[in-house]
């Protein structure tokens, strides 16, 4: 069984492309589905460090499995009109800046260990509230839930930035 938060984080990944065809197809099963792979986003981290299986490859793949499906989801409610284009293209931003910078400070200082902030964690709770909402709340609901989104994503964006910059600052630069 130490295998399987990591199977939970990488279900993420595999479910990604359901879900986003789900949505697009206004599945019986969407929310279900949508459900479960949210809480997979909890109990993968829960369940490691539980067990004590905490591993590389799991810090690796749980924000990669977090990326990718709230990326999917995100482009299809996008795509169903549900999240406007301005927070589509704004949670797509952030989410590849900190990618990219992730990289450059492991490329520029050899540094392996990005641990989310609680901007980060605030941020994400944020965004699949909003993602659930698109299921279920009217325009007038969900536009308060785009909002908290937004905001939640330029924070978290800035403190990724902010300590990526400290990191490239404060880090042993590799030569």
């Amino acid at each position: 069984m130490r295998w399987f938060p990591n199977f939970l984080s990488l279900s993420r990944v595999f479910l990604a492309p359901l879900i986003g065809w789900m949505i697009l197809e206004r599945h019986a099963w969407a929310w279900t589905v949508f459900f479960w792979i949210s809480w997979t986003d909890a109990l993968d981290g829960w369940l490691a460090r539980k067990m004590g299986v905490e591993s590389k490859l799991g810090v690796l793949l749980d924000p990669i499995g977090d990326k990718v499906w709230v990326i999917v989801a995100t482009l299809a409610w996008w795509k169903m009109g549900r999240i406007p284009d301005w927070l589509m293209v704004m949670i797509l931003f952030r989410d590849a800046l900190i990618l990219v910078g992730s990289w450059v400070v492991n490329w520029r200082t050899g540094q392996e260990d990005f641990l989310p902030s609680i901007y980060g964690k605030t941020s994400t709770v944020i965004q699949l509230t909003m993602l659930a909402g698109c299921f279920t709340l009217d325009k007038f609901w969900l536009q308060w839930l785009l909002w908290a989104a937004a905001i939640g994503t330029v924070v978290s964006g800035t403190d990724y930035v902010r300590r990526g910059m400290a990191m490239l600052r404060n880090g042993q630069i590799k030569t």
